[in-house]
């Protein structure tokens, strides 16, 4: 399995396989002080996968500071992946709201994803504080 991509956005949606962002790619959120919350964005993860990746995979998703604390609930499941009869390859999208991040610290952040208990994806963001 491989990645096609993976980012932080403000909104996004998935219809018909396609990706709809908005405010893409960002890797800074800026806040006045400390703690604060970060009231929503989103992440998404394109996954590339092929035959022998066909089944049921297990996938945690983390929001973690630079101490490897948890800055929102975890979020965890099962992500099937199907191929049709004639294919060998297909994708397929993640796409996770992420809703009240505690902030706690300025610095660096991040998103890590894991499938099958095996790192996967970390898509890196830093915390500054105005001023």
């Amino acid at each position: 399995m491989q990645i096609h991509f993976a980012f932080l956005c403000d909104a996004a949606a998935d219809s018909g396989g396609k990706v709809h962002a908005l405010g893409i790619g960002f890797d800074q959120i800026t806040v006045q002080r400390l703690p604060a919350v970060h009231p929503r964005c989103v992440a998404v993860v394109r996954f590339a996968f092929t035959r022998a990746d066909v089944g049921s995979h297990l996938f945690r998703l983390r929001v973690l500071d630079a101490d490897g604390r948890d800055v929102a609930p975890m979020v965890e499941g099962t992500m099937n992946l199907e191929l049709a009869a004639d294919a060998d390859r297909a994708r397929a999208n993640m796409i996770v709201d992420l809703v009240q991040l505690e902030l706690r610290a300025a610095g660096p952040h991040e998103v890590s994803v894991t499938l099958d208990d095996r790192p996967f994806v970390s898509v890196p963001f830093e915390v500054v504080v105005a001023g």
